[in-house]
């Protein structure tokens, strides 16, 4: 699963602009994506867990919050879908909603969404 198919995903389930691990300087509204390791894989079965985080920036505090919301709805609990060539048999998220993580430099609100996966590749 790349980052690059990850991001398609999430386009095609809460359309939003995201980019790949960092905020841009002058981007305005939009989502950061990482995949950031998550549990160990299996050697005996062609399982995975990944996690990963979403970070939501918007000048609007409202903004910011319905978008991290209305992610942590669409993902949470979401089974049975696919990332390229990886499987996705589950996704939960790591809390029980999104967490604010502040004003960024430019005071527009910050929010983190974190993920953990099973996955099998195909």
């Amino acid at each position: 699963m790349s980052i690059t198919e990850l991001i398609a995903v999430l386009k095609q389930t809460a359309p939003f602009t995201y980019f790949a691990n960092t905020f841009p300087p002058l981007a305005g509204d939009c989502a950061a994506v990482q995949l950031t390791g998550g549990g160990e894989a299996s050697l005996k079965a062609n399982i995975s867990r990944p996690a990963l985080q979403i970070l939501i920036r918007a000048s609007d505090p409202a903004v910011a919050e319905k978008k991290a919301t209305d992610l942590h709805q669409a993902l949470h609990g979401k089974r049975n879908f696919d990332v390229g060539t990886t499987h996705v048999i589950f996704c939960a998220a790591a809390q029980s909603g999104p967490l604010f993580l502040g004003l960024d430099e430019n005071n527009r609100s910050v929010y983190s969404l974190n993920f953990t996966l099973i996955t099998e590749e195909a």
